[in-house]
């Protein structure tokens, strides 16, 4: 994870590059990386904040499809046979919004949309938003042709949002790159079925050189502008319901009037398809489009230096931040079992107390009454931080244990009493049936009931022989 460490870095400075995000490309995977990609984004899978940085892996995968798909048209075309026709314009009209679509589903990185998900939002979202298209386009003007173009514009671009709305409306939907991928995905799904109907049902016949370059301007064109709102509408909306303030708010609206705007420009350009000035107009869509990804990279960076509450441990460990001024070292805690002994599979790591806390040996006990400690009991010094993690952690759970994040919370000892605190967890810490809010300290006494994930993995808190 060292390239990741660079490039997360990079991006906390602002000095985040395009060869910092294609670096992966040409580089050899591994059927492990492939399996992870694609099972990412289900409840069990998706990463939680604390440990979504270095979970992450680089586009790769749409420059493989765009090869493969481009030997495959090729090879249709080679063999001129009239039943490859078929084949060759709906790959045509397919291959470069899907690629793009891909892209920014591997660019995602906090892993919380599965791969059948984005399916869907192509394939329903692509359709919804032609329907919806097809509703505004009674009211286009058309009376001069800079009207008809500037209402087909704003038309076709608040159709794609209101489909990728269907996603965006719920209040946990908060990442920009996610926004963006919802809006990619419908962005995609719009172009390919656009495309295919004007390179096969509007051109009269098979019209090979419309396929080229509809397919030329398809990832600048509908898929970008379609990320462009609807991620300055996540920017927005941050982790509310979607609402009608969050449409007035001139960020979004401004992301709105660009997509809107260039996509008139393009319609009404008269000169040649291939002109090198709609070529540059491209790349601009494009560069716009980076740069809220960019927006969306440091998001993630700062969200998941939140959720971490260590600071100084994350940044040592992940080289993000430069050390925390004023604060010494920290060497690394001996690797030791607590009270109880270590269980086949399971790393139990001794706690080494926080600065300020007084680390006092007594007889409170962590009892484990089910789940993958089941029948164990530790006593607890100090600072316990529990989760997945084994590099940030002193009680680690397997790596499979559903519904325990990668840290997860943490347990405090002083002077005899002891609190928990949830550290931002997906699913969340519960005390006595109740969810406790992240990052607050609760105080538990004997006989207190804490669940971490799921009912699955129950503790209780006892006294020195098990008494309550």
């Amino acid at each position: 994870m060292s390239d990741n460490k660079t490039f997360f870095k990079k991006a906390k400075g602002g000095k985040l590059g395009f060869s910092d995000i294609f670096s992966d490309v040409f580089r050899r995977h591994t059927k492990e990386e492939n399996a992870r990609l694609f099972l990412a984004g289900t409840p069990l899978t998706t990463p939680d904040a604390a440990s979504m940085l270095s979970k992450w892996l680089k586009p790769y995968l749409f420059a493989r499809i765009f090869l493969v798909g481009i030997v495959l048209i090729i090879a249709g075309i080679a063999m001129n046979l009239d039943l490859m026709v078929p084949f060759v314009f709906v790959a045509g009209s397919f291959l470069m919004p899907v690629v793009g679509m891909i892209f920014f589903w591997e660019m995602n990185i906090p892993r919380n949309i599965s791969f059948t998900t984005v399916l869907l939002m192509f394939m329903v979202g692509g359709m919804l938003s032609l329907v919806f298209t097809t509703i505004l386009g009674m009211f286009y003007l058309t009376d001069s042709a800079v009207a008809l173009y500037v209402s087909v514009g704003i038309g076709e671009e608040v159709a794609k949002l209101l489909a990728a709305a269907v996603w965006l409306r719920k209040k946990d939907t908060k990442y920009v790159l996610s926004g963006m991928l919802v809006g990619a995905a419908v962005g995609a799904g719009f172009s390919a079925l656009e495309s295919a109907g004007y390179n096969i049902v509007r051109s009269g016949g098979w019209n090979f050189s419309q396929m080229l370059l509809r397919a030329m301007y398809a990832i600048g064109g509908h898929v970008s502008w379609a990320a462009i709102t609807a991620g300055a509408l996540v920017w927005v909306k941050k982790d509310e319901e979607l609402s009608a303030k969050h449409l007035r708010n001139p960020v979004f609206l401004g992301a709105l009037a660009f997509s809107a705007g260039t996509h008139a420009l393009w319609d009404l350009y008269p000169g040649s398809a291939l002109s090198p000035l709609l070529f540059v107009f491209n790349i601009l869509i494009v560069w716009v489009a980076y740069m809220i990804m960019k927006r969306g990279v440091n998001q993630v960076v700062e969200i998941s230096l939140r959720a971490n509450e260590d600071r100084l441990t994350f940044a040592m460990d992940h080289d993000f931040l430069e050390p925390l001024s004023g604060v010494a070292q920290a060497r690394p805690r001996p690797s030791r079992p607590i009270s109880g002994g270590e269980m086949p599979g399971v790393a139990v790591r001794h706690g080494g107390g926080m600065p300020g806390v007084a680390v006092q040996s007594g007889g409170i006990r962590l009892q484990c009454v089910k789940g993958a400690f089941s029948g164990r009991r530790f006593a607890l010094t100090g600072r316990v931080r529990i989760g997945r993690d084994p590099a940030r952690n002193d009680l680690v759970f397997p790596s499979g244990t559903a519904g325990v994040s990668g840290v997860h919370c943490e347990l405090l000892l002083q002077g005899g009493q002891i609190g928990i605190r949830d550290l931002g967890s997906s699913y969340g810490t519960f005390v006595n049936g109740n969810r406790l809010k992240p990052n607050q300290l609760c105080e538990l006494r004997p006989g207190d009931r804490v669940n971490i994930g799921s009912a699955h993995e129950e503790f209780q808190i006892t006294l020195k022989g098990g008494s309550i």
